[in-house]
């Protein structure tokens, strides 16, 4: 039931692709709980993306099903996610506003993004611990953990 490419993003063979997975949008909706379940455990793990966290809020699975798409081991869930950082080692999360601590020459953007601007609203790079995303200028740009800190 799953092409070649999720299969082997499943079995982490492969890089996790985001947008291959935005087939979950109809496949979430399937009456086999089996589907439900993998549906379920897959829009966690691409977290970080806001439309699976748009998809994972409409979900909805019955008591039993609900019990059997939790029951990976704490353990498991940890290994799978990539946790990123900031300079001063606090926990990111998709949606966070973050401060530059330096100036970062944009490559390709033409500008120089200074020192203090805040980046609102930023989105992780689900498979680099080291990369977000977020705007500066209008512009959407990749930034290193490293030189950014967390606002409050």
């Amino acid at each position: 039931m799953l092409c070649s490419i999720c299969a082997a993003q499943l079995h982490r063979e492969q890089a996790m692709d985001a947008n291959h997975w935005r087939c979950l949008n109809d496949s979430m909706w399937s009456e086999v709980p089996a589907v439900q379940v993998l549906a379920w455990r897959l829009l966690k793990r691409l977290h970080a993306e806001s439309w699976a966290r748009d998809l994972s809020d409409m979900l909805y699975l019955d008591e039993a099903t609900m019990v059997w798409a939790a029951a990976v081991s704490d353990e498991a869930v940890e290994e799978a996610s990539v946790k990123h950082v900031d300079s001063n080692g606090s926990t990111l999360e998709a949606g966070d506003t973050v401060t530059l601590i330096k100036d970062l020459v944009v490559k390709g953007g033409g500008f120089t993004a200074k020192r203090g601007t805040a980046v609102r609203n930023i989105t992780l790079v689900a498979d680099n611990a080291e990369h977000l995303e977020g705007r500066v200028n209008g512009q959407k740009i990749v930034i290193l953990t490293q030189f950014v800190k967390k606002t409050s």
